[in-house]
């Protein structure tokens, strides 16, 4: 009998932690993913997937399963996006960071993670990795929006292509400071687009304040020009700027993994666009195998 309910209790462990459901943490409900809970080992690493701008958790469906049999892998909606419900209130950093603690918190999963942020959750992951560097064993970087950057940096990529200096001026304004009209209906996407205007304003002084946890760093860059020909700039040539633009995120991305002395590996996919994990899943999931391999020697 004794046997039968710990059978019992494995069973409902595993259905309990292989759902997607929501939680109310700090007064609010988030969507969540978990998955592969049921055999983790004491001081595992669970991967923690922060989504892009504006997107739900199902973005990660290309890969998400596939880790799970490696490792625990738990994702979620930020506020205001999928099926969490809204705040509205603007998505800081420390905001985000506070709230993804809360909800690991009390799910009782313990560190070491593995964050996994891509473009707008790249930026979400090295905040919560900055302000919780205890917790984190490894760091992974798809396409981020470049918490490094700075408004002059930007500026000195149009200098390179040949725009006038007015030009430029007038798309830095428009691009940092024209106003963006509240779109309550779509609040969560909204307010994520006007935190990252902001921390671009003060060049990441926020993120760049926050120490680095000294663990392995990686990073995907998509190296495919996705913009459409009807869609380009009338101003300058488009795809040259990506061009410049992607050598000079890689000297600089190239930086940041020496801010560990843990090592990394800054992986670029000339065929795959800025869905990186969507493009080419099976180099993602392969280098996070060689990540998590890496962990355990």
């Amino acid at each position: 009998m004794k046997e039968f309910f710990s059978l019992l209790f494995l069973a409902l462990s595993s259905i309990a932690f292989s759902q997607e459901k929501l939680v109310k943490v700090n007064g609010h409900s988030f969507n969540i993913y978990l998955k592969g809970f049921e055999q983790r080992k004491a001081n595992s690493p669970v991967i923690i997937f922060e989504n892009g701008m504006g997107m739900g958790l199902g973005n990660w469906d290309s890969i998400i399963d596939e880790m799970a049999k490696i490792t625990p892998v738990f994702a979620y909606d930020r506020s205001g996006v999928g099926k969490s419900e809204k705040v509205f209130q603007l998505p800081t950093p420390k905001l985000v960071s506070e709230n993804l603690k809360a909800i690991l918190t009390t799910l009782n999963i313990q560190p070491p993670y593995v964050l996994v942020g891509h473009s707008m959750g790249g930026l979400y992951s090295r905040a919560f990795a900055g302000f919780y560097p205890n917790d984190i064993t490894g760091l992974v970087f798809i396409d981020p929006a470049d918490f490094t950057e700075s408004k002059q940096e930007w500026n000195s990529i149009f200098r390179t292509i040949g725009v006038p200096e007015k030009r430029i001026d007038e798309m830095l304004y428009n691009r940092l400071y024209k106003v963006s009209p509240i779109d309550s209906l779509n609040y969560g996407p909204w307010s994520e687009a006007q935190v990252l205007g902001a921390l671009r304003r003060t060049d990441f002084a926020e993120i760049s304040s926050l120490p680095v946890p000294n663990v392995p760093i990686y990073f995907f860059i998509g190296g495919k020009f996705e913009v459409p020909l009807e869609l380009r700039s009338k101003d300058f040539d488009q795809e040259k700027f990506f061009t410049v633009r992607t050598n000079i995120n890689i000297e600089r991305w190239k930086k940041f993994i020496y801010s560990s002395n843990k090592g990394g590996s800054l992986i670029y996919l000339s065929k795959s666009g800025h869905f990186v994990h969507r493009d080419d899943a099976k180099a993602v999931i392969g280098n996070l195998k060689i990540m998590l391999e890496s962990l355990n020697n």
